[in-house]
């Protein structure tokens, strides 16, 4: 990511900081219209098996060994999947902070 000096990086910093209190706020229709976004986002953006193995992972809090018997897939598969939509996610919540900077500005 190319910055322009010290101040584009303030901007960014203000701009994440508004984001993060707003989502800390009692602002629900806000926090609900995120979350739907977010989750849609989430579906398009991961490949199928990817959208599988985090959710496996994160919310059910299974281990590698747990879904890859469970999907019947090596746990190096299981590895590959999650680390694939772990990348995934960090360009998508990345790319919502910077539109999110952008109507700061």
């Amino acid at each position: 990511m190319k910055t322009n000096g010290p101040f584009e990086w303030q901007a960014d910093r203000a701009a994440y900081e508004q984001y993060v209190a707003e989502l800390g706020a009692d602002n629900r229709a806000f926090r609900a219209a995120f979350r739907e976004a977010f989750f849609h986002a989430l579906r398009e953006q991961l490949t199928e098996r990817q959208y599988e193995v985090l959710w496996m992972n994160e919310v059910e809090g299974l281990s590698g060994k747990e879904i890859a018997y469970k999907l019947g897939i090596s746990p190096s598969a299981v590895s590959r999947h999650l680390t694939r939509g772990k990348k995934r996610l960090r360009v998508l919540l990345a790319y919502n902070l910077e539109l999110r900077g952008k109507v700061f500005s």
